[in-house]
């Protein structure tokens, strides 16, 4: 073990996230987009690595200008890029993405008609899990749907747990992207028995336990075997809840000007990963919930869904404030 904590491995998608520079109603009202780094699992690899995990992205993009701008972005934050693949002939999704005034995303993806590169890397599978130490693996619902990537998907997921790795798991619904949303519900709940911590907003939880309110998902999931809960509530903060303590408790979040909200779940899984690397312990999720809950704070201040995130030593330090303030062992 490092000083950094055990390995984080996220497996999924980066793509473009094309966003409006003014608030709309709708995309084409934009008048103009810009360019940011996006896809849910590879906004969390960035986010743990400038909160100090060591971290490695399993994915790829297509060999075009878009796919070699993403590798060169999460290589230029820390994250181990080896087996993120450019592949001939392969799509770089992207997303244009319409702010409100309100600061939420609505979203409309593009470059999706065949498997996304996530399906090429399943021979890296096992030497990833069983070469190193076990550590935390980050897992989506982007990548199950489709046949061969959700193969991929639920082979790490079944391989981590076989070998000891903590898997956090953040669903990200995104029904747009499913011809079926029976089908995505049966998809993303397939991925939650075993997760050591759980991820996911007040919506998803709800739509995923069938539960009335957020509070009452956050129990019915600890219930099902779920290490750690955390539940986003906008700007109201979270709910956290933890196999050892599994009644829900709020953290709060101070009121912010909301920008653009593309990314804040995001950041929040982010520093959950980087913490339950330097424990390996579901329960940190107590711990790490008001510095997630400023982080997805800073974050929706900003437009995309890196920008508000802390600079790198700003984050560590702060991670191990954290820590240290709540007196939670560390394995480094």
């Amino acid at each position: 073990m490092t000083e950094r904590g055990a390995p984080v491995v996220c497996l999924g998608e980066a793509l473009v996230d094309l966003v409006s520079e003014q608030p709309v109603g709708r995309l084409a009202d934009a008048p103009s987009f810009v360019p940011r780094f996006g896809g849910s699992v590879a906004n969390i690899a960035v986010g743990a690595a400038r909160f100090g995990a060591r971290v490695s992205m399993l994915g790829g993009a297509g060999t075009d200008e878009w796919g070699r701008w993403l590798r060169e972005v999460l290589a230029a934050e820390g994250v181990d890029v080896s087996r993120f693949r450019l592949l001939d002939g392969a799509p770089t999704p992207h997303a244009f993405v319409a702010v409100s005034d309100a600061g939420e995303p609505s979203y409309a993806f593009f470059g999706e008609g065949r498997e996304r590169a996530v399906a090429a890397v399943a021979e890296h599978l096992d030497g990833v899990i069983t070469a190193t130490e076990p550590g935390v693996l980050v897992l989506g619902s982007d990548t199950l749907n489709g046949e061969s990537e959700r193969a991929v998907t639920m082979s790490a997921h079944a391989l981590a747990l076989e070998r000891g790795w903590l898997v956090l798991y953040d669903p990200n619904l995104r029904p747009a992207r499913w011809r079926d949303a029976e089908a995505l519900g049966e998809a993303a709940r397939a991925v939650l028995p075993g997760s050591a911590l759980v991820k996911l907003s007040g919506e998803e939880a709800m739509a995923l336990t069938d539960a009335s309110t957020p509070a009452e998902a956050a129990r019915a999931l600890v219930r099902a075997d779920a290490g750690a809960v955390v539940v986003t509530l906008g700007a109201e903060g979270l709910l956290v809840a933890t196999a050892g303590f599994p009644e829900p408790v709020l953290v709060s979040s101070r009121p912010a000007a909301a920008v653009d909200a593309t990314g804040a779940g995001d950041a929040v899984a982010a520093v959950m990963a980087a913490a339950l690397a330097r424990t390996l312990d579901p329960e940190v999720a107590r711990a790490a919930a008001e510095l997630a809950a400023g982080t997805a704070r800073g974050v929706v201040a900003e437009r995309g869904a890196l920008a508000g995130l802390p600079g790198a030593r700003r984050a560590r330090g702060e991670l191990a404030s954290a820590l240290a303030e709540r007196a939670v062992p560390s394995t480094q």
